[in-house]
């Protein structure tokens, strides 16, 4: 049970457990509007915050963003129809037309920090690689030569 349940379900019992007890009006009607503020700040401002972004996210599409749909389809939007509330998404060369309400978020590109970072990542397990590597050959060399070696030392006890 989160949070705003236990604080609902203890507003309610305090409510009716003051009506219960006759307790006088204006404690009741500061109950009842403590659970209406706190409904607001809980449901109603959260929600509307998020309908603001989103109308922010549509307003500010344009022509070769990269998009995802509701369905989960990735593209790239190649025409807006303000007056149908339409879009033409090219996905791989197949376009496609949505509704605007269909499209789920505006994907972003990588920032040049993140890219520094893998480069930098990669270009170090590409050394460790290459270091294990010559380790490995080295190794396997000298496993080879002390083979031969021993090999030499076994043919020569056999010619004596």
């Amino acid at each position: 049970m989160n949070e705003v349940d236990k604080l609902v379900s203890s507003l309610t019992t305090t409510l009716v457990g003051a009506a219960a007890q006759g307790s006088n009006l204006w404690s009741s009607v500061l109950l009842i509007v403590l659970f209406v503020a706190i409904f607001y700040f809980f449901i109603m401002r959260p929600n509307r915050k998020q309908q603001d972004q989103r109308k922010e996210m549509m307003s500010g599409l344009h022509v070769g963003d990269r998009v995802v749909t509701i369905g989960g389809m990735h593209g790239v939007i190649d025409s807006l129809d303000s007056a149908n509330k339409t879009v033409t998404i090219d996905a791989d060369g197949i376009y496609l037309v949505f509704d605007l309400q269909a499209i789920h978020h505006v994907e972003t590109p990588k920032s040049t920090s993140t890219a520094k970072v893998t480069d930098a990542a990669t270009s170090s397990v590409s050394a460790s690689t290459s270091e294990a590597t010559s380790a490995t050959s080295e190794a396997t060399s000298s496993v080879a030569q002390s083979a031969d070696s021993v090999a030499s030392q076994a043919t020569e006890k056999d010619s004596e």
